[in-house]
């Protein structure tokens, strides 16, 4: 009998060891999500009083030198796939109507080929290198260069050098290969794949003070596309499609631009479009839930503009899930 008691004392024990080894596993896998959560939460921060929800390209402003020229507010300033340089001229009243009142500064097209522009609130416009088909017109050198057309004098000069992180590689001839505005800080953001290779993510997404040229922040060792920043209620996030994978990430921003925490994925691209493999190249906001993905294939080689395809996709924000969803609106 004593025999069988201690048994059951013994088994006894063992099965509420048992339990408090649960518990304890419980107890620090709950304080492990915690932390976790903590951890996420304390990189968003929350909108400072007179900045709008939406997207934050409010203040972008026509250059001065273009009014006094005689444009308007609804001029076009464009960096054409198969022109060099950069453009200005009328709105269009029609679609497909040829551009009327074309001028280009004789500085505009010292960079060759550019890529997409973006404004200031002064009407500084920045640009940088986009090269096609080759790079006689775009020095590899000047890969990883902003340039800066005056507002005033409407003159193009370099604005500020970006570092490379490795030489260019045979397989990557780009460097900067998106930017991006926002009024709220004053902030432009560069994307760089300058130095990436096959096997190496080497690109850099940049926070650069708009009036000092100043690298003020950045993050590393991403390929990143387009670009755009979006106010919620939660915070500011810099929305970017990556080059290696048909998705769009975000990373959360400071009330001052700077990039705080750790970069989270949106949603993927994969299966859009013909082909089922586009990038986003581009991202536009429009109102306070739209989103605007331009996508097109992009495998790290030039590429004529005349073959380069792309797709426009609508998608809407959810601010209950904080999620975007796509609209069925695709347009070639």
């Amino acid at each position: 009998m004593a025999n069988k008691k201690k048994q059951k004392a013994a088994q006894a024990r063992a099965e509420r060891n048992r339990w408090l080894g649960w518990g304890l596993l419980a107890a620090l896998a709950a304080g492990i999500i915690v932390v976790v959560v903590y951890s996420i939460n304390t990189s968003e921060q929350k909108l400072a009083p007179g900045m709008g929800l939406g997207g934050v390209t409010y203040c972008q402003a026509t250059p001065k030198f273009a009014l006094d020229m005689g444009y308007d507010t609804t001029a076009i300033m464009s960096t054409n796939e198969t022109l060099k340089g950069l453009f200005i001229y009328d709105r269009p009243t029609q679609l497909g109507q040829t551009p009327t009142n074309v001028y280009q500064h004789p500085s505009w097209d010292d960079a060759g080929y550019l890529g997409t522009p973006v404004n200031d609130e002064l009407g500084n416009i920045y640009a940088a290198p986009a090269p096609r088909v080759n790079l006689y017109d775009n020095p590899p050198e000047q890969q990883n260069t902003i340039f800066k057309v005056d507002t005033k004098t409407g003159d193009m000069e370099a604005f500020v050098a970006l570092p490379f992180p490795a030489p260019m590689p045979p397989e990557n001839p780009f460097g900067i290969i998106g930017l991006a505005y926002d009024c709220d800080t004053r902030s432009l953001y560069a994307a760089s794949i300058a130095g990436s290779t096959r096997d190496r993510e080497l690109g850099v997404i940049y926070q650069i003070d708009s009036q000092t040229g100043e690298v003020v922040s950045q993050l590393e060792d991403i390929d990143a596309f387009g670009m755009a920043v979006f106010n919620r209620v939660l915070g500011k996030r810099l929305y970017f499609g990556l080059t290696r994978k048909s998705e769009v990430w975000s990373v959360a921003l400071g009330n001052d631009g700077r990039f705080r925490g750790k970069p989270r994925f949106e949603f993927s691209m994969a299966g859009w479009g013909s082909e089922g493999d586009e990038k986003a190249r581009r991202i536009i906001f429009r109102k306070s839930d739209e989103m605007i993905v331009r996508g097109t294939q992009f495998n790290y080689n030039l590429i004529a503009g005349s073959e380069r395809l792309q797709t426009d996709y609508q998608l809407r924000y959810d601010p209950t899930q904080d999620i975007w969803l796509r609209e069925d609106n695709a347009q070639e």
